[in-house]
Parts: C-alpha cells; sequence; structure tokens
C-alpha cells in the first residue's frame, strides 16, 4: 500500500521546515521542501529567481515541484507559503497525503521570524497582515486538520502526531534489571526481562503506540537513551534501579528534555532499606509508581495513553 504524504501549508515563517523536521525524525519519514527543491532544481537561491525571471517563473518551477514530490510516498513535505494559492500545485499533494494547516499568529510570525530572503515578505508588517488575511480562507480549504500550537517547535509536532494517533513510548530500565526473573525472584517475581518487554510492546500495539525498551547496567548509557528520546518519543517510563538513589547524570538528564517521563518500581521502595526511601530522580518525572509489580510499567504506559485521548492536555 502507498504510504500518505504529510503535507504542511501555510504563512512564510510559521515554522514549516522546521516542524517538518522534527516530525520526519519521529515517524522515521524523509523531509521534502518545495522551496529547497525548486533551489537545486533552478541552481539558484528563490531571491535570485524572483529577480531575474519574476514570480510567475518562479510558481511554475514551484508546481513542477509541487508535482514531483507528490508522484512519491512517505514524505513530509514542507510548502512555500504561497503554493496553495494555485490549485495545479497544491492538488496534487493534497490528493497524495495528509494536509496540515500551521496557523500561527502573523503577528507573531513577522515580529519573530526574519523576513531576509523572503522576497514577498519585504513590504512591511501592514502588508504581512493583509497577505495573511488574504491566504489563510485557501489554506483552510486544502487543509484536512489547523494545527494552533506553537509554544515550541516539539509542541507542534506533538499536536500533529495527536491528530494522526501516533505515540511512541520509551521503557528505560537501569543496571540489573536484566536479570528479572533470577535476582531476588521473591521481590522482582519470575518474569524475564524479555517477557516483560514483550508483554508491554504489545499492550502498547492494543492501545495505538509504539513502545521500545532499553536496558543498561551503565550510567552514561542511559544519559544518552534519555538525551536522545527528546523529540523522538511522547514519554519515558523509567525504573533506574540503584541509580535511583543517587544518580544526579541521570536527573540532570531527564530535566533537560522536553519528554515527560514516569518512575516506575517493581517492589515498594519506602517498605525496602533505609536508602532506597529517597529518589533523586523522582523530582524530574510527572510521577512516581512503584510497589505494583511489573504492572507498575503497564500503569504507566496507560498513563501516557490517556493523556492521549484527552488531546493537548499538558503532561507537565
Amino acid at each position: 500500500m502507498r504510504e500518505k504524504n504529510l503535507v504542511l501549508i501555510g504563512m512564510m515563517g510559521c515554522g514549516k521546515s522546521t516542524a517538518g523536521a522534527l516530525l520526519a525524525r519521529r515517524l522515521g519519514l524523509e523531509l521534502a521542501d518545495t522551496d529547497a527543491f525548486v533551489e537545486e532544481t533552478e541552481g539558484r537561491t528563490i531571491p535570485e529567481i524572483f529577480a531575474a525571471d519574476g514570480e510567475a517563473h518562479f510558481r511554475r518551477a514551484e508546481e513542477a515541484a509541487a508535482r514531483a514530490l507528490a508522484a512519491r510516498s512517505g514524505l513530509v513535505v514542507a510548502c512555500g507559503g504561497g503554493l496553495p494559492l494555485r490549485e495545479e500545485s497544491i492538488r496534487p499533494l493534497k490528493e497524495s497525503g495528509t494536509v496540515f494547516f500551521l496557523r500561527r499568529d502573523p503577528g507573531e510570525i513577522y515580529d519573530t521570524v526574519s523576513m531576509d530572503g523572503r522576497p514577498l515578505g519585504q513590504g512591511g508588517k501592514e502588508a504581512f497582515l493583509a497577505r495573511f488575511a488574504q491566504r489563510e480562507p485557501v489554506y483552510r480549504r486544502w487543509a484536512d486538520h489547523v494545527i494552533e500550537e506553537f509554544s515550541t517547535p516539539d509542541a507542534t509536532v506533538r499536536a500533529i502526531l495527536e491528530v494522526l494517533g501516533t505515540m511512541k513510548l520509551l521503557v528505560v530500565n537501569g543496571p540489573n534489571l536484566n536479570l528479572l526473573g533470577k535476582r531476588e525472584p521473591g521481590i522482582y517475581g519470575e518474569n524475564s526481562y524479555e517477557s516483560l518487554c514483550e508483554s508491554l510492546k504489545a499492550f502498547g500495539a492494543a492501545n495505538g503506540a509504539e513502545v521500545d525498551c532499553f536496558q543498561s547496567n551503565h550510567e552514561g548509557a542511559i544519559v544518552d537513551a534519555i538525551q536522545q528520546a527528546d523529540g523522538v518519543y511522547d514519554g519515558i517510563v523509567m525504573n533506574p534501579g540503584a541509580y535511583t538513589h543517587y544518580s544526579v547524570a541521570i536527573l540532570d538528564a531527564l530535566k533537560a528534555v522536553s519528554v515527560p517521563c514516569v518512575e516506575v518500581h517493581i517492589s515498594n521502595i519506602h517498605q525496602r532499606e533505609e536508602f532506597r526511601h529517597k529518589s533523586v530522580t523522582a523530582p524530574a518525572c510527572v510521577g512516581q509508581i512503584c510497589g505494583l509489580g511489573l504492572y507498575g510499567y503497564q500503569a504507566a504506559l496507560s498513563y501516557f495513553l490517556s493523556r492521549k485521548k484527552v488531546g493537548k492536555e499538558s503532561f507537565h
């Protein structure tokens, strides 16, 4: 089956290229930018095209780019701001996939985004706002969905993924948890680490989420996994193991990324040795689940899945 494209439209400077790059990374797709496609095909920049041959020539090249990209599949396509104004350019892309209108406030765009290198952005703020007012009905006509979350590029991508119903969750386990089933089964149970991962992946799949599992006995590897999750996963479920009680490095990594985390412990750490009662990493998490056995992992996944159902409610 042909994989649909994801097509981003909106005013110049609204963040289509930035959000498109993050979205492509999240979904493992290729990013295609119609402006970049035109520049590569023409062998010159868009300002040079406008200066030498005018807007009409650029629009013809843009139409050719749109048709070429629409013939492909599995792309995130970031469209030039004026592309949707020409039906012969936007219709092939519309037919190739799902169109998202990134509706960012035009005044905010003009005040925060450089207009250098944008030939149609040189007329001043009043002209820019008038151009947006003219274009917005066209954007809405072609859009399957309208996105209005622009607090951060990552938040924009999350809003798009919510519409698509796609959620990626990462389960991180720390030292000795690879020995589940062998290590103190009276405390940690008899199920193996492998069976835990299989059950969590199956639970995720049954609820419309992709679950990946990572385990390491090394603090630095866990820090790397957390850092690399930023912009890729919607949530982290983590059992830091012994690092719970002293790893400032893991605490700092969790604070540094925008991915929310729920801390999980198989046993009730508050009923064990005194040194286990304090979690150094918990302050960077949205919550902690302990004492529910392996079910705690599923409960943590369910928390993230419930946030998906309520839409844009914050994790924090």
